[in-house]
């Protein structure tokens, strides 16, 4: 199986703070990758550096084999990876179409203004998405009137609107309900099975994450803690001190236990 992203030595500091640490990992294409750890781990400045937000201080960063460490966040969205935030950043003034017409639009290829005008192709891959995350009957809805998992979708569809080969997920689950989870876990499912993605995924809500994740990588201050299987995970005599706690894997199994409709495609 080919390595769809690798991390090598990769490093970002603030000043005397290193928020990410000599981190080495690969993604394998197609899989999905679960990221845990406590807040202040620094599971969102990683994503930030290797989406082109933010430059590392030192390392590499390769998609599909090309090195992407010095490229914009543009010009690695067109070589084909996405994410999501933590913070449901959609354009609240347009309609749920228009969010993602525009996502599908920029999200390819460098455009130029003036003279925006949708694409055949953009229109397609708007419709698509939609009937994709549930979204299709709200499309003329402004995005504004949008409930917060109906937003989620809508920034996850803007994501998968920019044709992407790998797909960034930044808590998105967070602040939903047990069954809104659940509905989550299913759209992804799907995305994985129709468009054969690789996925990495920042999530504390732990039954989501194993319901989904192939194999976990746990940070902490900004190091790798622990990086293979969910069992492992619960094993690890560092991850339970520093993360979960006794207290946090005995919830985690009685979560696992009791997430049939999460577990279940």
């Amino acid at each position: 199986m080919s390595v769809a992203l690798d991390i090598v030595n990769l490093t970002k500091r603030y000043g005397a703070m290193a928020a990410v640490k000599d981190l080495s990992f690969q993604v394998r294409q197609d899989e999905i990758l679960g990221i845990a750890g406590p807040n202040g781990a620094g599971k969102t400045t990683l994503f930030d550096v290797i989406s082109g937000l933010a430059a590392p201080s030192e390392g590499r960063i390769a998609l599909f084999g090309e090195d992407i460490t010095a490229c914009r966040a543009d010009e690695i969205c067109h070589l084909g990876l996405a994410r999501t935030f933590q913070l449901n950043a959609v354009f609240d003034s347009m309609t749920v179409e228009e969010n993602l017409l525009t996502t599908a639009y920029f999200g390819r290829h460098h455009r130029s203004f003036p003279g925006l005008r949708f694409d055949r192709q953009s229109r397609i891959d708007c419709d698509e998405t939609l009937e994709l995350v549930g979204l299709a009957d709200l499309r003329r809805r402004p995005a504004l009137e949008l409930t917060v998992l109906q937003r989620k979708m809508l920034m996850l569809a803007g994501a998968l609107a920019t044709s992407p080969r790998i797909l960034m997920l930044d808590e998105p689950v967070g602040g939903l309900t047990h069954d809104e989870i659940g509905h989550c876990a299913n759209v992804l499912r799907r995305v994985r099975q129709e468009r054969g993605m690789t996925i990495v995924l920042i999530e504390h809500v732990m039954s989501f994450v194993t319901a989904l994740a192939d194999r976990v990588l746990v940070l902490h201050h900004g190091a790798k803690l622990y990086e293979g299987s969910v069992d492992g995970m619960t094993r690890s005599e560092e991850v339970v001190s520093a993360y979960l706690g006794a207290s946090g894997v005995r919830a985690l199994k009685q979560e696992t236990e009791g997430q049939d409709h999460v577990a279940t495609a």
